[in-house]
């Protein structure tokens, strides 16, 4: 007894030395920083535990479940990925060793069947909970910068209608709008402001990344103005009016198909209403 004990409360020490750690990272050294920003200097990277650990999943099940696309989108690495998997893996592996030790000292006898079962269940349940909440977080960014995309839109439009470039056009609308979404997009357009590439390139690089094909087609639109000086305003207003009217269209699905969800509940209520409208009738037919 006292043996499981100990082991709980080390492993529940590390688990939660661990958090703390991925919780509150120590600030990076500023003396290899600058010296890694020195030209000529081709420094190696401070390899942390975070590195180390992705250097070794690359090759294995979590490594390949990487989701990069939605990782790009919502500004985190492969690194805050898989540190993230391993504090859930310790936490999973704590788990049973935690529940096992508050049933002995509460003096409770599970089955082996249903104690085995809860812990497998919360392994899953903790291994799969990054997967399902960067999901969740990359659909809801993706919806905001398709919306961005359309002010984008318009905004590149404009600017081709007050005799701006195409690149211009693209540098100028990114600086004007506020966000994170907006921030991104100027953020990619920055080595096409320093000269370093195309506007258009930059643009279709950061669409891949993120997974944004709303994004890829303006970049396209772009560069077959910049490239054969082809007129694109009525084609940026087009493109701006078909995004909104797909978004119209999801949300009014949206909108429907919780309405429908809502039948059931409403059904259900109206039934226990008319139940507790019945049951004194009832109980007097029946001498109760």
């Amino acid at each position: 007894m006292i043996g499981i004990v100990l082991a709980c409360g080390a492993v529940s020490g590390l688990g939660i030395a661990l958090t703390l750690t991925a919780a509150f990272p120590a600030p990076p050294a500023l003396a290899p920083a600058m010296e890694r920003l020195r030209p000529g200097t081709h420094a190696e990277p401070e390899q942390d535990w975070k590195s180390r650990l992705v250097r070794r999943l690359p090759g294995t099940l979590i490594g390949a479940r990487v989701p990069h696309t939605d990782l790009a989108l919502l500004g985190k690495t492969p690194h805050d990925y898989l540190a993230q998997k391993a504090l859930m893996l310790s936490l999973g592996a704590a788990g049973p060793f935690v529940f096992w030790a508050w049933c002995a000292l509460l003096g409770v006898i599970l089955p082996w069947l249903v104690s085995w079962t809860a812990c497998l269940a919360f392994a899953v349940a903790v291994f799969f909970a990054p997967d399902a909440a960067i999901r969740g977080q990359a659909a809801e960014a993706r919806a905001a910068f398709r919306q961005a995309i359309v002010a984008y839109l318009d905004l590149v439009a404009l600017a081709r209608a007050a005799g701006a470039g195409p690149a211009e056009a693209l540098e100028s609308a990114a600086k004007i709008g506020h966000g994170w979404t907006f921030q991104r997009l100027a953020q990619a357009l920055d080595p096409a402001r320093r000269g370093t590439g195309s506007a258009w390139d930059e643009l279709s690089r950061l669409a891949k990344e993120i997974g944004a094909p709303e994004l890829a087609d303006m970049a396209a639109i772009a560069q077959l103005a910049g490239t054969r000086g082809a007129s694109i305003l009525d084609t940026l207003m087009a493109k701006a009016q078909s995004l909104r009217e797909a978004d119209l269209s999801a949300e009014v699905a949206k909108a429907r198909s919780r309405t429908e969800t809502m039948t059931v509940p409403m059904a259900l209520s109206v039934l226990g209403f008319l139940l507790l409208l019945g049951y004194p009738a009832f109980a007097r037919m029946t001498g109760g």
